[in-house]
């Protein structure tokens, strides 16, 4: 690899580190995924440092091209992080959802006290007696 590359490589991990650090100090991103971005630059780094190793695992793989590995393993990166991410958006939804109908609850309970606390055994009383 040619030692300018390897330089703008390096470069580019710095720029993207301290980016994510500060993002991390102005609380953007949790500590959680604060780690996941920086063991992928660890690996970034260790990389750029050491190309001829990568070829070495590649071949060992039995890829003849060595980029080829690098895009695989990052697509596989890519769709985990994804789907780890839709589970959170998931389990954000539902909470959202719950929180929504606490609210609505306690809401109604504070316009028909009379409601709530006692089981009227038409529930159309309550509701004539707010018109």
């Amino acid at each position: 690899m040619n030692s300018v590359l390897q330089i703008f490589l390096l470069g580019c991990a710095i720029l993207f580190s301290t980016f994510v650090i500060r993002l991390l100090l102005k609380n953007k991103i949790s500590e959680k995924n604060s780690v996941i971005w920086l063991g992928g630059l660890l690996v970034i780094f260790f990389l750029s440092g050491n190309p001829n190793k990568f070829d070495e695992v590649a071949k060992q793989l039995g890829i003849s091209y060595p980029p080829a590995l690098l895009f695989f393993i990052s697509s596989l990166i890519l769709l985990t992080f994804n789907l780890y991410q839709t589970v959170q958006i998931t389990k954000l939804s539902t909470k959202i959802k719950n929180i929504s109908q606490f609210i609505a609850l306690n809401d109604d309970e504070k316009q028909h006290p009379k409601c709530a606390t006692t089981q009227m055994k038409n529930e159309h009383e309550c509701s004539s007696n707010d018109k």
